[in-house]
């Protein structure tokens, strides 16, 4: 069994109690081992596999713990397990409940936005900055959507960005009519993803006894709200300060740092 392979300290993390746990794990330190070994605890406590749900940042690595859980369980069990990306683990949900997901690629969705920028003229405007382009408007409109959960697009820009306080009103323009767009073409882009999947978790038990998320520590405030949303009885997230690897996509490393004073 995955258990026996273990160190004590993998040994006590893997068999933690339900709740609320976060393990600090650094480099070389056995975390798919330690993960593969609490989804054993899991199983062998009664927790169904499909009540099981594992969030990782590359569908490879899901892959490769289901794998290894399917060493000790069979494949058949192993395969019964919720586990991907949380994009895709969302692109799964949305197509259950929907049953059509028009997932648009980036290029495609910069293109629609470019035409809705494009209209808009910033000539009367006397100011010594120059306006965003379209491409780096829609990019700092992605970023805002990772990394902000209460303001409001045209509220945020004008504190991140004052500099273009005199612009925030025709950004923030763009953005709605783009958004207006999307929801009439039925597009979707990866943030639409997680901002819908966590509707659904808001308004709908999802099953699952135990999330358990790696790489936590690249967790930004989106992907954490989702989380949340999902209200899980039991939270199993394994991370390391000092492997944060996505802060161009809003990773905040203040997330596993206020882990004990959130739960």
């Amino acid at each position: 069994m995955p258990l026996s392979r273990l160190n004590d300290d993998q040994y006590k993390a893997a068999t933690a109690p339900y709740g609320e746990n976060l393990i600090i794990a650094s480099a070389g330190t056995g975390k798919t081992s330690t993960i593969v070994g609490r989804i054993g605890h899991l199983l062998n406590n009664g927790v169904k596999p499909e009540e099981i749900l594992l969030l990782t940042f590359t569908n490879k690595a899901a892959a490769e713990m289901v794998e290894r859980v399917a060493q000790y369980f069979g494949k058949q069990t192993a395969g019964k397990i919720d586990a991907g990306t949380f994009h895709a683990i969302s692109y799964r949900w949305l197509k259950r409940f929907n049953g059509k997901v028009v997932l648009k690629q980036q290029r495609e969705l910069k293109t629609l936005f470019r035409s809705v920028f494009e209209k808009r003229s910033f000539s009367h405007l006397s100011t010594d900055s120059e306006p965003y382009g379209a491409n780096y408007l829609y990019d700092l409109y992605s970023f805002y959507q990772n990394t902000e959960m209460l303001e409001d697009f045209e509220t945020w820009i004008t504190k991140k960005q004052p500099d273009h306080r005199i612009y925030a009103l025709i950004y923030s323009d763009v953005v709605d009519e783009f958004e207006q767009l999307k929801l009439q073409y039925g597009f979707l882009n990866f943030n639409d993803l997680l901002i819908q999947m966590r509707n659904i978790a808001k308004e709908k038990e999802l099953g699952y006894k135990e999330v358990l998320i790696d790489e936590y520590q690249d967790t930004n405030a989106l992907r954490g709200s989702l989380v949340e949303a999902m209200r899980p009885p039991s939270l199993f997230c394994v991370g390391d300060y000092d492997q944060s690897i996505y802060a161009f996509n809003g990773a905040d490393i203040g997330i596993i740092g206020s882990f004990t004073k959130k739960f």
